[in-house]
């Protein structure tokens, strides 16, 4: 995942120089926030996953307090792009944060990256908010 987003971030770390670090990180949130690690297999290899954790807004005070899934990652290998594994993920993450009796889902994604973007608002994502940066 790291490595496709450099092509539209260019701050993005290289993938094998934060793997582990990542994948500790990953579970930890996972841990703290419920949340769920979904893999995507084919013919019994790992070909991508997605983590998805249940939040709390509630210390956003220009908010009314609700809880919410969050998918923090999405990844598929390139190799097995285009084969609905991705929306499969989506599918997953969606019927998890559902069986929690919970409402919403959220997912972030590069502005650079149209062709994620368009999957996302074919799944039925909308925008919620836009975060701009400025060098200066």
């Amino acid at each position: 995942m790291q490595n496709a987003e450099r092509e539209f971030f260019f701050r993005t770390a290289d993938g094998e120089a934060v793997a582990n670090t990542n994948i500790v990180s990953l579970k930890e949130v996972c841990r703290a926030n419920k949340g769920k690690v979904i893999v995507a297999e084919v013919d019994g290899q790992a070909v991508g996953y997605s983590a998805v954790q249940l939040w709390n807004n509630s210390e956003e005070v220009h908010e009314e307090a609700f809880e919410y899934g969050y998918i923090s990652d999405l990844a598929v290998l390139d190799s097995h792009r285009g084969r609905g594994l991705g929306r499969a993920l989506l599918a997953a993450a969606e019927a998890y944060v559902k069986a929690q009796h919970i409402d919403y889902l959220r997912i972030g994604v590069l502005a650079g990256n149209g062709r994620v973007r368009r999957m996302y608002q074919r799944y039925a994502f909308h925008e919620h908010k836009l975060v701009f940066e400025k060098r200066v």
